[in-house]
């Protein structure tokens, strides 16, 4: 039997552990608190020097980690300080940041100029580059406009790289992917695609005829049918074939059983393949290359990744494409995506100027000749 003295200092010394346990669970500087307080200040540390268009912060515990592409050096250090900075002197006890870590980098003038935007169940998602926050601005707003179940805008800035007129080229891919039932709209330099399902006819026409208008300078393509329907199109340009293919495998990423050349057994990969198969039939004039990553740089992993491509082939194939059109390519292990396409054209070069100067010149010599053979002859007669 415990003395009532005993008994009152154990109920004393436990209801101080329930008190310490709800103060680190409860107090602003328990863990949990600790890190979202710092993740909103460093939120709106990036916003005050205007610098939160480009870059991502994410925090753990109290170490913050910075991404995105970064305009310039000048921006890249600016935010960096602006984190660093965005709550008093860091240390485990103050509180504060105590380190940040840059995984950011450089924009480039010769990056590639890129927007994608997929439908998946009546919601979108928007990635890509924009040349700067308002641009960006414009944009989440006219997503936001056209789709009502959601649309999700992730852009980065990307400034000096986007051709002339990919504004309106990128609201017109919105515009139009809006009425469809599920599909994707790609942008690169000065080519938009869009491929897809559109619920009846009537849809599929209007959307063809509105991206046969192509914004300024821009080529424009559109594969797009009802259930049970055909695309009727011929593509022949090669880059919009490749981003029509792109397009059509979804977002979903092709996967395969660890260390085999099989897709996995939920055969989502396999329609996806299909999918970018049924968009390659209808192109013309253009082979592709299927390319997957090596996850390793030797000939065991090369070889996996060649075999991985050739199931992709034949699944595509068994969506209508051509197999003889199509061939397998293993990308070192550093290449950035999984799997990827290259297009290229196969239709006859047009002749060049020189070659075409050189005819003319030929044809306006043989008339000469006829002709002055011809007044010989009538001399002679």
């Amino acid at each position: 039997m415990l003395s009532p003295r005993r008994k009152t200092a154990l109920i004393a010394l436990a209801g101080f552990i329930v008190l310490g346990v709800l103060a680190i669970h409860t107090s602003p500087m328990s863990a949990g608190n600790l890190e979202a307080r710092l993740q909103t200040s460093a939120q709106a540390a990036l916003e005050r020097v205007r610098d939160d268009g480009w870059a991502q912060v994410s925090m753990n515990g109290q170490v913050a980690t910075l991404t995105g592409r970064a305009p310039s050096r000048e921006a890249r250090e600016r935010a960096l300080a602006a984190v660093s900075r965005s709550t008093w002197a860091g240390g485990v006890v103050a509180g504060g940041v105590t380190r940040v870590i840059d995984e950011t980098r450089l924009a480039s003038q010769d990056d590639e100029f890129s927007l994608r935007a997929d439908l998946v169940s009546r919601r979108l998602v928007l990635r890509g580059h924009a040349p700067d926050a308002e641009a960006i601005a414009r944009l989440r707003a006219h997503a936001e406009d056209r789709f009502p179940n959601g649309a999700r805008v992730d852009l980065v800035l990307a400034p000096g790289a986007a051709p002339e007129g990919w504004e309106r080229a990128a609201r017109l891919m919105l515009t139009e992917l809006a009425r469809m039932e599920s599909g994707a709209g790609l942008i690169r330099r000065d080519r938009l695609a869009l491929t897809g399902h559109a619920g009846n006819a009537q849809t599929v026409n209007a959307i063809r005829a509105a991206i046969s208008v192509a914004p300024g300078a821009f080529r424009t393509e559109v594969l797009v049918r009802t259930d049970g329907g055909g695309f009727d199109r011929t593509v022949r340009d090669a880059q919009l074939c490749e981003m029509l293919v792109t397009g059509a495998l979804g977002l979903e990423a092709i996967a395969f059983t660890p260390g085999t050349a099989r897709f996995v057994s939920n055969n989502r990969s396999l329609h996806s393949a299909r999918r970018a198969g049924q968009a390659f039939a209808a192109c013309a004039d253009v082979v592709l290359s299927v390319a997957v990553r090596a996850e390793a740089d030797n000939d065991e992993a090369e070889a996996l990744a060649l075999a991985q491509a050739e199931t992709v082939i034949a699944a595509m194939a068994g969506g209508g494409a051509d197999a003889d059109r199509m061939s397998a390519l293993a990308l070192p292990s550093e290449a950035p995506e999984r799997l990827g396409f290259i297009a290229s054209s196969t239709a006859p070069a047009a002749p060049d100027e020189e070659s075409a100067a050189d005819r003319e010149d030929d044809g306006e010599d043989d008339g000469e000749d006829d002709g002055e053979n011809g007044e010989d002859q009538t001399e002679g007669n």
